[in-house]
This record gives structure tokens, sequence and C-alpha cells, in this order.
């Protein structure tokens, strides 16, 4: 036996309005299509469900009980329709976000809890690696978008700029550059440093030696395979000095003073990218890139 929503809505509609002519007339269709549709549906049914008066049209008592859960029925049709729209237009969904830094300050939280606040439908999932495995998760499908730095040279993902962070160095309390207001590349010469090999640490060993090579010098890095966290345990015990980005500072680090670093153009900086795979038609991702290219429209 199969079932029309269309018999369904006539039938509660006729019900509600206690009249075939009112209810045919706020539907504007014909009284006879209407009262030949809950015909039909009596008929599969095997259950009278109106007394046909001239006045009007009653529920019968078997009625009552099949015209309530037609109403939770078309409700329940109702909000599958009106899902499935939110999911084509991106207002419902699910996105899954990958970056390598911290989501507690800085411009991706920033990002992401305004894209919640428009689309609160869409569920968002966070996943926190580094940027090689970021890049193989976007191939496979476990990620929609990587939010790192630097670049990743691969046809097959899309690019697009978006802030940039700035860049400080973390000493440990009692360091004699601790007490400095503005600290300069030229400040940090014959320094030992300490850095992770996860993001940013590749990109800040890439900035740091940009900055203070020179003829005969390359400046003393450490590279430890271990959290951010860990990198910044080994300065607040006095080992090494290390370089961050700004969304480091969402984390409390005792033991530990951040300066920024200064060029003679402004605060040094570090900049990020968004990264998608290039056939991904994702609704939710669409919606998110949008936001995107209006809050950083000049990138």
């Amino acid at each position: 036996m199969s079932l029309e929503t269309k018999q369904l809505r006539y039938a509660v509609l006729a019900a509600e309005t206690r009249s075939f002519s009112r209810a045919a007339a706020l539907l504007r269709i014909k009284q006879a299509t209407l009262s030949r549709n809950v015909l039909h549906l009596e008929h599969r049914l095997g259950v009278k469900l109106f007394e046909r008066r001239t006045r009007g049209a009653i529920l019968t008592p078997e009625g009552i009980p099949i015209i309530d859960t037609a109403r939770r029925i078309l409700a329940e049709v109702d909000n599958l329709k009106n899902r499935a729209r939110a999911m084509r237009n991106g207002d419902a969904g699910e996105l899954t976000i990958g970056f390598c830094g911290s989501l507690t300050a800085g411009d991706l939280r920033f990002a992401i809890v305004e894209f919640q606040r428009r689309f609160p439908d869409v569920r968002l999932n966070g996943v926190e690696r580094d940027r090689c495995y970021l890049h193989h998760a976007l191939h496979a499908g476990v990620i929609d978008l990587a939010v790192v730095t630097g670049e990743f040279a691969d046809p097959a993902i899309k690019r697009r700029s978006l802030w940039s962070e700035r860049v400080l160095v973390a000493f440990p309390k009692g360091h004699p550059l601790s007490e400095v207001e503005r600290v300069y590349w030229h400040d940090l010469r014959r320094l030992t440093f300490v850095l992770g090999t996860q993001d940013p640490g590749p990109d800040l060993m890439r900035l740091l030696r940009a900055r203070l090579a020179e003829p005969g010098y390359e400046p003393e890095v450490e590279t430890q395979d271990v959290s951010r966290e860990n990198v910044l345990a080994m300065v607040s015990a006095g080992w090494f000095l290390t370089l961050v980005s700004e969304s480091t500072l969402g984390f409390h680090h005792p033991g530990i003073v951040f300066r920024e670093v200064h060029e003679p153009t402004g605060q040094a900086r570090i900049d990020y990218g968004c990264y998608w795979r290039s056939n991904d038609s994702s609704p939710a991702l669409r919606r998110f890139l949008g936001l995107i290219r209006e809050r950083y429209p000049d990138t």
C-alpha cells in the first residue's frame, strides 16, 4: 500500500477546517479534486476518516488518531525537505577543518565563530595535525579544508591567502632580552633556538635563517620532533629560545616572556593560507570560502 503525502495533506487540512470546500479553497484546487484524493486515501487505509455532511466534514472516531499520525508524518517530511534544502544551500551539513595552530586565539578562531553564528546548523569538526598529514587528509577526503602556513605544491589543491600573524620570540624569564621593549632580528644573532618539526616550525625556521644568516655564519637552531608545548617547556627551562606565531598566546605559559620581533618595515609576520580539493563541491565549504572572501577581501 502506497500513500501520497498530497493525500495526507488534503485530509489534514480538511480535518482542521472541518470542510472540504474551505480546505480546497485554501489549497486553490477544485473541491472535487480534494474529495477524490481523500476518498482514495480512505480506500487505501480501509478506514472511513470523515462523516460527510451538508455543512461540513467531521472526523470519525477511527479518523482522529489517523489524522494525528498524518500530521506527524507531514511534519517529518517538511523537516526532511527543509534539511535537504539547507544542505544544498550550505546552511546545514558538515565541514571538517584541519589546522596546525591553536584555535583559542587569532583569525582562525574568529572565522570559525562567525561561521557558526551565521550557519548554526552546519556541524564543524576540527583536526589538529602537521602539514604532511593534512595534505594527505585533503586528498583522502578526511578534511574539507586545511589552514596552514607555507605552500602545498599540488595542482589538485586550490589555495587562497588568508591572514598573517605576528612572529614572537619566547624567552625564559630572567633572560636579558626579556626586559627589552622592542626586539629586532639583529638582537637575536649568536643565540641558540629550538624549533619543532610541527607547523609552523619549518616556516619559522626558514624565516629565522633568512633574517639571521650572514657570510660565514648560520644561526644555531635545534630541531626537535616534539609538540609546541614541549618546545616551550625547553624554553622555560632556560635551554633555548624559540619563535612562535601569535596564536600561541591563546595558552598560558608560565616562566616564558613573549616579545614581538621587529623589522625595519614593521612587525615580523608569517602568512597563512587555506587549501581545499579542486573538485570539492561541498555547499558548506562554499559557504565558508564565501565568508573568508568577505572577511579578507584583499588577500
